[in-house]
């Protein structure tokens, strides 16, 4: 039997990007996708799974019968033979939304910041299983590099965050050191990568929540009458910045299909080198939603 193995997608988006929740009443037409009770920007797991199947049609070709073991197929999809498949099955894979795991912001010092929370952590340990030790924050409080912070404050926005003690930042050095690096190999972006240690603030939950939440881009997008060179409609989009950085954990939960296996090798070569650069979300013609993502086989998946 095909033991099941799970995956971390490391998502690192290299231009802005829209998931959009639809149309609104709100001062924003068009908000993004937020978690009902954080209000934190997330990837909805349904559009991780169909970008990566459309890459997959790509690569491997649409009638390949590992497209719709991998991803579920429909009771009217062809397989490689021509045949009709008259019985519907669901995909080997699990596809968990992406959460969002650091989050750039202004900085005084240093032109930004990325920020993240005790909270946020604490979601990244418990769906990756890894081993570590997540400090307390307090509120308008820090833990942060002396390179985005001046005389004991850093300034995030119009906001400033008191900045730990040299004393206090000591008894959770340990602790922080390993959390950088088990979050710097989420991504192998290059900005990320040389950046992160100098530039990862952590904050309270309500200081984060309120960044996610109001410092998002609100772009104002237009439609020209082609004939009159005018405007013919106005409309406000939210996008969530580029250098932002999500994660999802998936699962390869074996081949639904009786007589099908293997599978689980192809969606690993949907990523050469661990590594791929996909588009999601909308106006990609437009450049937005360009992503790098990894994947990475966590520790006990096998």
């Amino acid at each position: 039997m095909q033991q099941n193995k799970n995956y971390l997608l490391g998502i690192y988006t290299r231009s802005p990007l829209h998931i959009g929740s639809g149309t609104s009443v709100d001062i924003v037409d068009l908000p993004i996708i937020r978690e009902r009770i954080t209000n934190y920007p997330v990837i909805p797991a349904s559009a991780l799974k169909g970008v990566l199947r459309q890459r997959a049609v790509d690569l491997i070709g649409e009638r390949s019968s590992d497209v719709n073991i991998l991803f579920g197929n429909r009771d009217d999809d062809e397989f490689a033979d021509g045949k009709k498949n008259k019985t519907a099955y669901a995909g080997a894979m699990f596809f968990g939304e992406a959460k969002l795991l650091a989050f750039p912001v202004r900085s005084l010092k240093e032109c930004f910041a990325w920020i993240t929370c005790p909270l946020v952590l604490q979601r990244f340990v418990r769906d990756t299983g890894k081993n570590l030790n997540v400090p307390k924050v307090d509120c308008d409080r820090c833990f942060a590099p002396d390179k985005v912070a001046s005389k004991g404050t850093v300034v995030l926005e119009e906001y400033p965050l008191t900045v730990y003690s040299a004393a206090e930042y000591q008894a959770v050095e340990a602790d922080i050191k390993k959390i950088v690096d088990a979050i710097a190999d989420i991504s192998d972006d290059p900005v990320w990568k040389g950046e992160l240690a100098d530039r990862l603030v952590i904050t309270n939950d309500e200081n984060f929540q309120h960044f996610v939440t109001t410092t998002t881009e609100i772009v104002a997008r237009i439609e020209i009458d082609p004939k009159k060179r005018t405007n013919k409609n106005l409309f406000n989009q939210e996008n969530a910045p580029s250098e932002s950085v999500y994660y999802s954990v998936c699962q390869y939960l074996g081949e639904r299909k009786p007589g099908m296996t293997n599978a689980c090798e192809t969606f690993g070569a949907l990523f050469p080198n661990n590594k791929a650069c996909i588009q999601l979300g909308g106006n990609e013609t437009i450049g937005q939603g360009l992503c790098e993502v990894k994947l990475t086989l966590l520790n006990g998946g096998e």
